[in-house]
């Protein structure tokens, strides 16, 4: 199935300050996300990642430059049309959560969809049903305060997608989890990007979820450097980059390996380590109701 592309980025620059103090924050950055992709944007603090999110998702206007969200280019809309554009079409989720702790789970939920014009019964249904989905279903009338990091993350996510948006932008969402569910808020984004036909962008410094992105791209001084698709190795676990693998062609599918060892070891027994890497991907699922960090 055709992807199509949901944001293009053309010659993004955005500074701050003036004169010798002037910082170049965003420095004519460029890009392109199709459906189905999560896209992974990494760097140091004060690499430009936020300002760059807050750009694509219309925000912040570029000093120049083009965002396009499918066919719009938002960098062009007033802001009243902006607006309605974000509601419909854009889902945010924030490292601190950003939820009313004075609401329920499920209201904070509802208020999203209250927003964008879906009113009582309808919206109280269609938030049950996606909370339910992402494991929350027994945490529907909890209070915001009563929830685990992973859980209140899990939240964010449910009120991003609930008006089905076409693009999903995620600032560091793993940086107040720990690992564990760290990796698993990734695994949902990244479910979003693939069973809604979305796109989902995420900036983060955390190294240990590269490997869950089915794009990375490096993001250092407002420039960007991409460093493609990563691979997970079947054989030893490690996240390689297409360019560096050692590559096999086994049964219809290209399998990506770190080094020749692994690349024969697969060859010696296929089927243990595609049975252990579909159990892997098994596992990783919403945290049963209940569960704590």
């Amino acid at each position: 199935m055709e992807r199509k592309t949901v944001i293009t980025a053309q010659g993004l620059t955005k500074s701050f300050g003036s004169g010798s103090g002037q910082v170049k924050a965003v420095d004519g950055i460029s890009l392109a996300v199709p459906s189905g992709e999560m896209l992974l944007i990494m760097g140091p603090s004060g690499s430009g990642k936020t300002t760059l999110l807050t750009i694509l998702g219309g925000l912040l206007h570029p000093d120049s430059g083009s965002v396009h969200i499918e066919d719009v280019d938002i960098t062009r809309l007033p802001d009243k049309k902006l607006t309605e554009l974000r509601r419909r079409k854009v889902g945010f989720i924030f490292q601190s959560f950003n939820l009313w702790e004075s609401l329920t789970v499920s209201e904070n939920v509802e208020l999203s969809l209250n927003i964008a014009g879906v009113p009582g019964r309808r919206a109280t249904d269609k938030a049950h049903a996606v909370l339910t989905e992402l494991g929350l279903g027994a945490r529907l009338g909890f209070a915001i305060t009563g929830l685990s990091g992973g859980e209140k993350q899990r939240v964010s996510i449910a009120r991003a997608v609930v008006n089905d948006p076409r693009l999903v932008l995620a600032d560091e969402p793993t940086a107040n989890l720990d690992s564990a569910h760290g990796y698993e808020v990734m695994m949902l984004l990244r479910n979003v990007a693939r069973s809604g036909d979305r796109a989902v962008v995420v900036v983060s410094h955390d190294q240990r979820i590269r490997e869950v992105a089915d794009r990375v791209i490096w993001l250092e001084d407002g420039r960007v450097k991409d460093i493609g698709r990563l691979f997970r190795d079947p054989v030893c676990g490690m996240s390689v980059e297409a360019a560096r693998a050692v590559s096999l062609e086994w049964n219809g599918e290209t399998y990506h390996f770190c080094a020749n060892g692994c690349r024969r070891d697969f060859e010696a027994n296929p089927e243990q380590f595609i049975n252990r890497r579909q159990a892997g991907e098994a596992s990783v699922r919403p945290a049963m109701e209940g569960d704590k960090e």
